[in-house]
């Protein structure tokens, strides 16, 4: 059975010690809920197209994205 582009993304996520909490469908994007396993916070990142259209390969990309932006904010405080 083919994985969905969520559990995909979860998988993506925990991986780098992220938890895929919710994902919020808007009319012309997402809004991903995501803890940090390490401090326990909870962030939210907008993508900027629907997580449901992505494919592996953008799902990836789109696990290091919001990795990468997780540490800006980890870091500016």
């Amino acid at each position: 059975m083919p994985k969905t582009p969520s559990i995909i993304l979860r998988e993506e996520l925990a991986k780098r010690q992220l938890e895929l909490l919710d994902i919020y469908h808007g009319k012309e994007k997402d809004i991903i809920r995501v803890k940090d396993k390490m401090t326990g916070k909870v962030f939210l990142y907008e993508t900027k197209t629907f997580v449901r259209d992505m494919d592996k390969d953008r799902i990836i990309e789109l696990a290091n994205s919001i990795q990468e932006k997780l540490k800006e904010l980890v870091s500016k405080k």
